[in-house]
């Protein structure tokens, strides 16, 4: 792959770095922050559907508005993910969190 997906097009100057040494420290570091980065969009994402419902939209036109079901709109809007989770994001032991 020459070029990274299009929302990450700013990451291509990761590539341009003659030294490898210094493009694998970098690119490893990058590498090592996705799992916050995931977090960081996942909120974005649901803000914004939160903020589609309070401007009065349902669970079934936010999904339509993002391109997903209206179960899925729901879930993101409650701040629970599908698949498995990222340790750090996983509730705490005897919380109520995710029940």
């Amino acid at each position: 792959m020459t070029t990274p997906p299009k929302p990450f097009e700013a990451l291509k100057h990761l590539a341009d770095n003659a030294d490898a040494s210094a493009r694998a420290q970098e690119v490893g570091a990058a590498l090592n922050a996705v799992p916050e980065l995931q977090k960081w969009l996942r909120q974005l994402r649901q803000d914004a559907v939160l903020e589609l419902r309070a401007d009065g939209l349902s669970h079934a036109e936010v999904g339509k508005v993002i391109g997903t079901s209206r179960a899925r709109a729901q879930q993101i809007a409650e701040g629970r993910t599908t698949g498995r989770r990222v340790a750090s994001e996983a509730p705490e032991e005897g919380s109520n969190a995710g029940a």
